[in-house]
C-alpha cells in the first residue's frame, strides 16, 4: 500500500469510530445518580462533610495566620514594630483558627452553627479570585 492510501484508510477508520461512538451515546439511557451521592443528598450530609473538611483545613493550616498577620501589619516606616505586632496578632488568630478547626472537626455531624455555616472566613491563601465563597457567621 502506498502512503497516501494508508492515510486515507486511517482517516476513514477514525471517522467511522467517531460516528459509531456518537450514535451509541445517543441511544444510551440517561445515567442514574451515584448511590453514595444520592444517600448524602437524602440525609443532607453534603453540608456536614463540608464542615468536617473545613474543620480539618482550619486545624492543619491555622498556623498560616502567623505570616498573614505579619503581611497585613507590615509598614515600611516601622518595620520592627509592625513585624512584632503582626506576629502577635497572627499567633493569636492562628490559635483561634486551630481551635475552631478542632471544634468543627469534632462536631461536623451536628448542624451547629445554624445549617453548618462557617464560623471563620476562608483563609486568603485558599480563596479563589473572583468568587465570593460562603460568608462566616455575623458577629453581633
Amino acid at each position: 500500500m502506498t502512503g497516501r492510501r494508508l492515510k486515507c484508510l486511517t482517516v476513514l477508520a477514525v471517522l467511522a469510530l467517531v460516528a459509531g461512538a456518537a450514535a451509541s451515546a445517543d441511544s444510551m439511557p440517561a445515567r442514574q445518580q451515584d448511590p453514595v451521592d444520592e444517600l448524602l443528598g437524602r440525609y443532607n450530609l453534603h453540608a456536614a462533610f463540608d464542615k468536617g473538611g473545613r474543620g480539618l483545613s482550619n486545624f492543619f493550616f491555622g498556623w498560616l495566620e502567623v505570616p498573614l498577620g505579619v503581611h497585613r501589619r507590615y509598614a515600611a516606616q516601622d518595620t520592627a514594630g509592625s513585624f512584632f505586632t503582626g506576629l502577635g496578632l497572627g499567633f493569636f488568630k492562628g490559635l483561634v483558627r486551630t481551635g475552631v478547626g478542632i471544634y468543627e472537626t469534632v462536631t461536623f455531624f451536628l448542624p451547629y452553627p445554624e445549617h453548618f455555616a462557617p464560623i471563620l472566613p476562608t483563609l486568603e491563601y485558599f480563596q479563589k479570585p473572583g468568587t465570593p465563597g460562603r460568608k462566616p457567621l455575623p458577629l453581633e
